[in-house]
């Protein structure tokens, strides 16, 4: 739980070094978030489906609900691009790397990738091991 503190703490923190455990447990952390709202997604498409038509407060309710996921998914995106950026740092890269991120299929692969490359040995470029 301390991670997950610590990574909210540096949402906006673009400099330094993530070690690959810490980017594991971030990652674990994320793929939990992304769960819970993807369930959350689906149970607003069931109240849409069932009670939309009928009720105001539904509609409502699930307008607010999306206007609260978006913002959610605004500063998770900060907060991706921060650790993505940190760990590229920690291996000896440039933070540019990151943008392999968003290419479909191919982002997916590098992710994976960065959850086991261990980073440099010792300080580099960009600061002391995290």
């Amino acid at each position: 739980m301390s991670v997950l503190i610590e990574q909210f703490k540096q949402s906006f923190k673009y400099t330094g070094r993530l070690s690959v455990s810490d980017f594991r447990r971030w990652s674990a952390w994320l793929l939990l978030i992304f769960i819970l709202t993807y369930i959350a997604h689906l149970y607003a498409v069931h109240v849409l489906d069932n009670y939309g038509g009928s009720s105001i407060n539904a509609v409502t309710g699930v307008f607010v609900f999306y206007a609260t996921l978006l913002l959610v998914y605004v500063f998770l995106m900060f907060a991706i691009m921060s650790a993505l950026i940190r760990r590229h740092h920690d291996m000896g890269r440039n933070g540019w790397f990151s943008v392999l991120w968003f290419v479909p299929y191919i982002g997916v692969g590098y992710w994976i990738y960065l959850l086991c490359a261990k980073g440099t040995q010792g300080p580099n470029a960009y600061g002391p091991p995290a």
